[in-house]
Order: structure tokens, then C-alpha cells, then sequence
């Protein structure tokens, strides 16, 4: 089921994360979670087109918006938001959830905007900084939640990957210093920046020859810590390698081929984009992670490098395993069935599918805002793939259509919102080519938000989607929902330690549950979303009104930070998540019940495959 909302952004990057207090009209007995907003900045000083009337109604050129998931009863989301700055340029930077839940983001855009009245300037560099946002207790707190850290990047980073370590740290990948030449990319890419860093930092930045390899198509790459090993896969594109944090030491595994459409190769990166997800790592498989990878534009990269000559979409996906012992690629193994994406988002479910959403079905990602060239044919259609039949199956086609610069991002509730996008004048493109709709001259005064429509050319469109849309899965409207009232074993703000157990109390009879998933919070932005992650718990004990639940035994398997424990129900009824922040620490092992002591209640005690991490070989 589809639900189409108005709200107060534009998301080009959307966080979760949250205050471990207590909100109002938030099923969670113990957190009030936000949704984080940064969009581009368009108004004003851009010159092109109208600010955004939602988050820059006094022409203040704020760029980012706090919501507040559950400040209505009933709703998922409302107009409750707390407008902020971050006044070093955040825009296309690297972003991840750090351990304590708060958000790191990293570089960002080297353009700088001033104001056109007072010439003084509203937007800065931001390539080399660090910033943390750290969300609000309420709306009317005037401390602006952006801090820059004391320290910079060693380098500057343009479209640098961003993810959190189980040390709690941040490996920084990637990126260049300064702007990209889109149509020529051989020729302009050579502010090339191949290396990595970490926050805090540890040192100079180190130099990572995969990045110099796949130049120039090696922005954004996928950048993930291994559950097993610990190692960090790292794929740019084709290549892809495993990399020890500690040392510094890499492997090289085998390149992917894509040789069923293009025997020279084919690129799988931005702006080709496709999406990456790895799907859950359960206790029957070891915990291994198995990474799909579906989409992205069907061109062969090595003819032309103009990027306005790609072809179609691909709905075919591949799939590697990066811990096996002789990893490779099986590439193309299925495709969803409709048309092909490139710029979708993939978004783990707590029932343990993939939601595929968003992108244009040709094309590639990048381009000016409103300009359309790159893509401007929308892929409505939505897929849900189950990594247990290995199967897709048709969702309900969305009816807002999602561009560069959209995103996607699952709620505590288990529904997912769909965002975004640049280029929402799409229908304009033919009266775009006859320069007839770009660029806009504004002519009103852009503090007044009631003369938008007369800042654009006559007949034309604004190309910023300010709507967002809300898919309803099944399993949401299913009978027997799962209701978590509490817990204990756990200090409410929920906190809990690796290798420690803790137990959940349920309105409902907590002998339904049949599986616990553990899924963090997200950070997403150009279909890389590398904070996502799917871990099933293994429930110790159950009787009619409580669940003993293993925690995760190490931060490799689950990095630090904020987590949404959701119920599944044996019926495949979803309930609401609570939050655990998951955090280093002493294990507390609670005495697990083996009967129903003096409740007079029926229990089960569950036959559990204990923690099991096997291999590691040293790089």
C-alpha cells in the first residue's frame, strides 16, 4: 500500500537517528527517533532557481531539517522540524551513524554561495572538513546541532564513502578536491583523491592503489566491514579488494565481468549507479555476508567516457561473498521483473526482503539540478526480492517519480519513505532542450515564499521534489502484530553490551515471536546506504509475556551505535521496533528461564545454534 505525504524537505541526504528520551506519541518506550534532512542548496545565491519556501522560509539559506518521526499521534512522520545550517559546504559529502548515534559527515562541496544583497557568504568550502550533527531534544533549542571538529580532513574529499568501524571509528574512502567535469570525465577528473583516512584521525592519509586503478569511475565506492574477518570490502566499479584496517596490508579479488552484456566489462559505480546491500546475516549461514549488487546503466565504459552517450538500465543483479574462501562474482544470477534502474535504493525490511525503489530506467546520475540530460525517465515500478526463495516479486508502483539525488530509508514502524529528487520537471525536458525552461531567470524577491510561481519561466516547472511517498509492506497490516511494552536486562535509554543477553516484555503473547531483526539505523544518499544491516538475534527462552534475546558477541558482526529491534511474529506480522544502542562494555548475562517458574504460563526454550565465528586469515 502507498500513502503520498507533503513534508518540509528536499532530500538529497537522509539520516535517522535519535535522542535516547522518551517522545511523545512514540510507540518506542525509550527513544524519540528523527529523521535528518540535507538538501541542496538552491536558492538565492545559485542565482536559478527559488529558495525552498519549507527550510528557507526568512531566506536564512538553512540546509538542514530535524523531524520528528512521532510528534503527532498516528503519524510517521509530521511538519514538527527544527531548521539548522551546517555552514561548511555538506553537500555530496561521505556521511555514517557513529557509536554513541549521533551523525559524522565528511567533505562536501567546494562551492560557496553568498549572500546577493549583503556579497557576505552563506555557504563556505566544505571539502575538508569533519562536522558531527547531533539531533535536538525539542524544537525550540536554539543550538545549532552542526560542530565541526577540531581537526580537518588531511585531504579534501568530494563524494567520499563513509563508514563506521567496530572500533567506533570512521574510515574516510575516497572522493576528489575539487569539481568534476561531467561530460568529459577522462579529461576532468583529475583532482582524483586515491586514498583513505580515518576519523579520529590516525595519521596522514594512506594511498589506496584500487582508487587510482578505476579512476575515474571511482566515486562513491562501496566501503564495508566484513562480519567474519573484520577486513573492509571495498568495490570500485569492478574491482574490488579486502583491506586491514590495521595494517594496511590488501587483497585483490577477482574482478566483476558483466560479460553477458558487454565482453570488455561494464562499470558499476557512480554515475552509473546501481545500489549495493548486503543482505541478513543470520545465525544459519554463520553470519556470512553475502552482498547483492542490482542496476546501474548497461554501457561499456570502455568505448566512450562521455557520459551523455549511456544507454539503458539493467534490472539484472550479482551477488559475491567476499569472505569465502575463493570469492568470485556470480554475476547476473537473476533480474527483477520489469525495467531495468539505475539510481535505485535498496532498503532491508525487518521481514527479511529487499525493497528496491527509485531511479530512472536510462541514463546515468549527476548533472545540474533541473537540467534532466543525464536522466529523465523515472522507474515507477517497485520490486521486493527474498533472499530465502530467491525470488522477486512486484510491489506497488510508486507514483512520485524519483531522480539524482533521491533516497529511501526504512522507519521504526517497518513502513519505508521514498525522497527526493532534482530533476521533478522531468516533463519539461523537451521545452529544456529548446532552451526554453533553463535556466530560470527569478525576477521576485525570494524572501517572499508566495511569488515562487512567478520566479519560473512561464510554463515550466520547478525541478526540486518536495514530496515524500510511504510504502506500506504486507507485513505491516498483518493480524497479530507483536507488541513490545518493555524491558529489562537493559537501562532504559536502551543500551546493551556485546555478548550480553537481555529479555523484552510484549502486551501479546511473546510465545508468537518467532525471529528478532536487528537492523541499524541508516545514512543514505546516491543509493549508497552503508550504515544499513540485518542481524538476526537468536532468542534463548520465550513464554506468553517475555523473549531472552542474545546480543550480537562482537562489533564486527553489528558496528556500534543505534539499532531497531523489531518482533516478527511466526504469521510474518511485523511489530513496531524498539531502539538499542549497541556499545562496548562488561557482558551482563541474565539467568535465562527454563520453565514458567510461579506465572502459571506456558515457555519454550529455544534450541539455539550458539555464536560461531570461524576463519580469519591475516592480510
Amino acid at each position: 500500500m502507498l500513502t503520498k505525504l507533503w513534508l518540509v524537505d528536499l532530500y538529497s541526504q537522509l539520516f535517522i537517528s535519535c535522542k535516547l528520551t522518551k517522545g511523545p506519541n512514540s510507540p518506542d518506550p525509550g527513544v524519540r527517533p528523527k529523521l535528518i534532512c540535507v538538501e541542496r542548496p538552491h536558492g538565492g545565491g545559485r542565482g536559478k532557481y527559488p529558495p525552498n519556501p519549507n527550510v528557507e522560509p526568512d531566506n536564512s539559506r538553512t540546509n538542514t531539517a530535524e523531524i520528528d518521526i512521532f510528534a503527532s499521534a498516528g503519524s510517521p512522520v509530521s511538519s514538527y522540524a527544527k531548521l539548522s545550517k551546517a555552514f561548511n559546504n555538506p553537500f555530496c559529502g561521505g556521511h555514517a551513524q557513529m557509536s554513541d548515534g549521533n551523525i559524522f559527515m565528511s567533505g562536501g562541496d567546494k562551492e560557496y554561495y553568498n549572500d546577493p544583497v549583503s556579497s557576505l557568504p552563506l555557504l563556505i568550502d566544505g571539502t575538508n572538513i569533519n562536522r558531527i550533527y547531533s539531533p535536538l531534544d525539542s524544537v525550540s533549542v536554539n543550538t545549532n546541532p552542526w560542530t565541526t571538529t577540531s581537526t580537518a580532513m588531511a585531504v579534501g574529499r568530494w563524494y567520499p564513502s563513509v563508514t563506521t568501524l567496530d572500533d567506533g571509528s570512521q574510515i574516510i574512502v575516497g572522493g576528489v578536491s575539487s569539481a568534476l567535469n561531467l561530460d568529459n570525465w577522462a579529461a576532468g577528473n583529475k583532482t582524483l583523491n586515491p586514498t583513505y583516512e580515518f576519523y579520529p584521525q590516525r595519521g596522514f592519509a594512506v594511498n589506496l592503489p584500487i582508487l587510482t586503478q578505476t579512476d575515474p569511475w571511482n566515486l562513491y565506492p562501496f566501503v564495508q566491514q566484513l562480519p567474519i574477518s573484520g577486513k573492509i570490502w571495498i568495490f570500485s566499479g569492478g574491482p574490488s579488494i579486502l583491506l586491514n584496517a590495521t595494517t594496511g596490508a590488501t587483497i585483490s579479488l577477482p574482478s566483476m565481468k558483466d560479460t553477458l552484456h558487454h565482453p570488455r566489462g561494464i562499470v558499476k559505480i557512480y554515475p552509473f549507479t546501481p545500489t549495493t546491500v548486503m543482505l541478513p546475516l543470520r545465525p544459519r549461514n554463520n553470519y556470512t555476508a553475502i552482498f547483492m549488487l542490482c542496476g546501474g546503466t548497461l554501457r561499456d565504459t570502455q568505448v566512450n567516457t562521455t557520459i551523455k552517450s549511456s544507454g539503458y538500465a539493467s534490472n539484472y543483479c550479482s551477488q559475491i561473498s567476499p569472505e569465502d574462501t575463493s570469492p568470485s562474482w556470480k554475476e547476473n544470477f537473476i533480474q527483477w521483473p520489469g525495467s531495468g534502474k539505475v539510481m535505485p535504493d535498496s532498503v532491508l525490511l525487518p521481514d527479511g526482503k529487499v525493497l528496491f525503489v527509485n531511479g530512472a530506467t536510462w541514463g546515468t546520475a549527476g548533472g545540474d539540478a533541473g537540467v534532466c540530460d543525464n536522466a529523465h525517465d523515472p522507474s515507477f515500478q517497485t520490486f521486493i526480492f527474498d533472499p530465502e526463495t530467491i525470488k522477486f516479486e512486484r510491489a506497488p508502483d510508486f507514483t512520485v517519480g524519483r531522480l539524482y539525488h533521491s533516497a529511501a530509508l526504512l522507519l521504526p514502524d517497518g513502513r519505508v519513505i521514498a525522497t527526493g529528487s532534482e530533476e521533478a520537471n522531468y516533463v519539461d525536458f523537451p521545452k529544456i532542450l529548446e532552451n526554453k525552461c533553463f535556466p530560470f531567470t527569478p525576477t521576485a524577491n525570494f524572501t517572499n515564499s508566495s511569488s515562487l510561481n512567478n520566479d519560473l519561466t512561464a510554463g515550466c516547472s520547478q525541478p526540486f521534489e518536495y514530496r515524500i511517498e510511504m510504502f506500506t509492506p504486507a507485513y505491516y497490516n498483518k493480524s497479530g502484530k507483536p507488541v513490545i511494552t518493555s524491558g529489562y536486562g537493559i537501562a532504559y535509554p536502551s543500551q546493551v553490551t556485546y555478548g550480553s543477553n537481555f529479555a523484552v516484555k510484549f502486551n501479546t503473547n511473546a510465545k508468537d515471536v518467532a525471529s528478532i531483526s536487528f537492523i541499524r539505523y541508516s545514512t543514505v544518499t546516491h543509493s549508497l546506504n552503508l550504515d544499513q544491516r540485518f542481524v538476526e538475534l537468536p532468542i534463548l527462552f520465550s513464554n506468553t509475556s517475555h523473549v531472552f534475546i542474545n546480543a550480537p558477541i562482537n562489533a564486527t558482526i553489528a558496528p556500534p551505535g543505534n539499532w531497531m529491534l523489531f518482533p516478527v511474529a511466526a504469521s510474518g506480522a511485523v511489530g513496531h521496533s524498539i531502539t538499542i544502542r549497541l556499545k562496548t562494555g562488561s557482558p551482563v548475562r541474565l539467568p535465562v528461564p527454563v520453565s514458567s517458574g510461579n506465572s502459571g504460563t506456558s515457555s519454550r526454550l529455544r534450541n539455539v545454534k550458539p555464536w560461531r565465528i570461524v576463519g580469519s586469515s591475516a592480510v
